[in-house]
C-alpha cells in the first residue's frame, strides 16, 4: 500500500504550494506597511502642538506647518486604504489557493496498490501475462425480495446482490462473476486427536470463522451531517475519510455531507475522520446515521490568514477557503439475466455485461434471478392468549433446491414495502417460513367464559374449571388457511391433576399441552372455537391464574 509520500506530488500541487508561499510573503510585507503607516499616523496625531508655549509662530509658518500636516496625513490615510485593499486582495487569494489545495490533499491522501511480480523464464520470449490478485476491500452478499401479489398467487422471490468495493482504484467496464466461495473460510480437514478424560480437548481451530460480508442487523452503512467551523458556520468542500480505507466524500455548498459505509468495514475502521485546510483533524468512532463535526480552528494555520478589521471594526469573518462539494448519487438497481452454475462447493453467478464498480464504498444491488415457487402456501397463525391477532406466515418447501445463502429479506405484500426480515438457513427446517407481520383483515379475539369457569372446594383440595372462548372472523374477499394456539396447563406433581380437558376439532399435544386447530375460514365468514379444563391442586402452596 503506497500512500503517495511529499515526492509524488503532482505538478500542479507544487505550483499551487509555490503560489501559497509567494502569497504569504506578499500578506507578510503588506502587514509590515500598514503597520509603519499606522505609527506615522500616531506620531503626526501627537505632534499637533507646534513650537513652545512661549514661541510665537508667524502666520506664514504656521500655514506651512498646518498644509504639511493635513498633506502627510491625507497620504498616510490614502496608503493605509491602498494596504487594506492589498490585504484583501492576498487574503482572497491565500482562499482561492487553499481552495484547490484542499481538494488535491484529498486526493494526494488516498493509498495506492503496487503489486510486484518476479517473472522467470528460460530463455527470451514474448507473453502475455494475466495478473490475478485477492482483495479484501471489495465483496458481496446476497439479499431477496419476497413478494405476495395475493393469496392466491404463488411467492415471487427475487435473488439479488449487493456489490462493493473500496479498493482505490475504479472498476471501469468489467464483466463481474460472484461466487458463493467464501475465501476467509477455514478448509481444514477436522482430524481427531487421542483424548484423555480430564484433559482438555480442544478444537477451535477447526471453528468456523464466521466471516462474511452480510451486514449486521441494526448496522449503520451510510453516514450524514454537516461540517462546521467554530461558529457553527458552514465548512464547503471539507473532507471526511473512513479511516484506514479510501473511501471519502466532500461537503456541499452548505457543509453537507453523506458517505456509504463499506458493508464489510471492520470496527476498528467504523470511524470517520474529519479534516480541513487550517483547521486541526478530528475522529469520530460512526455511531449514528446523523454526525455533524465543530472543526476547531489550528493556531499555526491561523497565522497565515489574518482577519482584517473594516472601517466599522467588524470582521471579515469570509478569510477562510472554502470550496464546492461533490454530492453522493443513491446506490442503483440493474436488471440482469444472470448466467448460474453450480460446482461442488460453491455458486457462481455471471453478470452478463460489463460493468463499472466505483471505489466509493457503496452498495450496488443487482438482480441475479427471479423465482416463482408454484408448491409455495400461506397460512395465518394467531397466539390469541399472547397476542390477539393473526400473523400471515408464507411457506417455501423446496427451498433446499432454491441455493440459498443468509440473508436479508425484503418483503412485500400487495405491492406495498411491509418490512424486512434476516434469512437464517441455520435454523430452517424441511420447510422454510416466512412471516409477513400482522394482518388487519383476519381478527382474533379470546375471551373467558365466565358461566363455566368456578371454583370448588373438595376437602383439601380446590377444584377449578375454566373455560375459553375463541373467536376468528376472515373479512377479506378470499378464503384463508388460519392456524390457531393455544395450551393446557402440565401438572407439575403428583398433588395437581388436569382433568376433562377439552377442544374440539383441535389437535392436542399431551407432553407439551401444546392445542392446535387448523381450517380453513370462507370470505367475510367467523368461526367459534372452545377450549376448557379443570385443575384439582391442594389449598394451599399454589398461586392460581394465567
Amino acid at each position: 500500500m503506497n500512500y503517495n509520500g511529499d515526492g509524488e506530488k503532482s505538478t500542479v500541487m507544487k505550483q499551487l504550494e509555490a503560489r501559497k508561499d509567494a502569497v504569504k510573503e506578499k500578506l507578510a510585507f503588506e502587514r509590515g506597511m500598514d503597520v509603519i503607516y499606522k505609527q506615522e499616523e500616531e506620531m503626526l496625531l501627537k505632534n499637533q502642538t507646534l513650537g513652545g508655549e512661549k514661541v510665537v509662530l508667524k502666520t506664514l509658518e504656521l500655514k506651512e506647518a498646518v498644509d504639511f500636516q493635513r498633506r502627510r496625513l491625507v497620504e498616510v490615510l490614502q496608503k493605509k486604504l491602498e494596504t487594506a485593499n492589498n490585504l484583501r486582495k492576498w487574503a482572497d487569494s491565500l482562499r482561492a489557493v487553499n481552495k484547490a489545495l484542499s481538494v488535491l490533499q484529498t486526493e494526494l491522501e488516498k493509498p495506492t496498490l503496487e503489486i510486484a511480480i518476479t517473472v522467470s523464464v528460460k530463455k527470451t520470449t514474448q507473453a502475455k501475462l494475466e495478473l490475478s490478485y485477492y482483495l479484501a476491500n471489495a465483496g458481496w452478499y446476497p439479499c431477496y425480495d419476497a413478494k405476495v401479489a395475493d393469496l392466491s398467487t404463488p411467492l415471487l422471490l427475487e435473488f439479488k446482490a449487493g456489490i462493493f468495493q473500496y479498493s482505490g482504484e475504479d472498476w471501469k467496464k468489467v464483466k463481474i462473476i460472484l461466487s458463493t466461495a467464501n475465501p476467509k473460510e477455514k478448509i481444514l480437514l477436522p482430524q481427531l486427536k487421542t483424548w484423555y478424560w480430564g484433559a482438555p480437548n480442544d478444537y477451535t481451530q477447526y471453528r468456523p470463522t464466521g466471516h462474511d460480508n452480510l451486514p449486521a442487523a441494526g448496522i449503520i452503512n451510510e453516514v450524514s451531517g454537516f461540517i462546521r467551523d467554530e461558529e457553527n458556520q458552514p465548512l464547503p468542500g471539507g473532507s471526511v475519510v473512513i479511516k484506514g480505507t479510501t473511501v471519502g466524500t466532500q461537503a456541499d455548498g452548505n457543509g453537507f455531507y453523506q458517505l456509504a459505509v463499506p458493508a464489510n468495514a471492520p470496527l476498528e475502521n467504523r470511524v470517520l475522520v474529519f479534516s480541513y485546510v487550517g483547521y486541526k483533524m478530528q475522529s469520530k468512532p460512526i455511531s449514528d446515521s446523523r454526525m455533524d463535526v465543530n472543526m476547531q480552528p489550528d493556531e499555526m494555520a491561523l497565522l497565515e490568514v489574518a482577519e482584517i478589521e473594516n472601517e466599522k471594526g467588524e470582521k471579515n469573518a469570509d478569510l477562510r477557503g472554502r470550496v464546492a462539494g461533490v454530492n453522493v448519487a443513491r446506490p442503483a438497481t440493474i436488471r440482469m439475466n444472470t448466467d448460474e452454475r453450480e460446482a461442488p462447493t460453491s455458486v457462481t453467478y455471471e453478470i452478463p455485461i460489463l460493468y463499472t464498480l466505483i471505489s466509493d464504498g457503496k452498495t450496488y444491488t443487482v438482480d441475479l434471478k427471479a423465482e416463482q415457487l408454484t408448491d409455495s402456501y400461506y397460512e395465518y397463525v394467531a397466539v390469541p392468549k399472547i397476542r390477539q391477532e393473526a400473523f400471515l406466515n408464507a411457506y417455501l418447501p423446496s427451498w433446499a433446491s432454491l441455493n440459498l445463502l443468509p440473508g436479508d429479506v425484503n418483503l412485500y405484500l400487495e405491492n406495498s414495502y411491509i418490512g424486512k426480515t434476516r434469512l437464517d438457513l441455520s435454523k430452517a427446517a424441511d420447510t422454510l417460513s416466512l412471516s409477513f407481520g400482522i394482518d388487519k383483515s383476519v381478527s382474533v379475539r379470546r375471551e373467558q367464559v365466565k358461566t363455566f369457569t368456578k371454583k370448588q372446594f373438595l376437602g383439601g383440595n380446590m377444584a377449578e374449571n375454566r373455560g375459553y372462548r375463541i373467536t376468528v372472523r376472515n373479512v377479506k374477499r378470499s378464503p384463508v388457511r388460519i392456524v390457531v394456539k393455544d395450551q393446557f396447563p402440565l401438572a407439575p406433581g403428583k398433588d395437581i391433576d388436569v382433568f376433562d380437558k377439552f377442544a374440539p376439532e383441535a389437535a392436542v399435544n399431551d407432553s407439551s399441552g401444546d392445542v392446535t386447530w387448523k381450517f380453513s375460514l370462507p370470505a367475510g365468514e367467523s368461526k367459534e372455537l372452545n377450549l376448557r379444563y379443570s385443575v384439582k391442586y391442594p389449598k394451599n402452596g399454589y398461586l392460581n391464574g394465567e
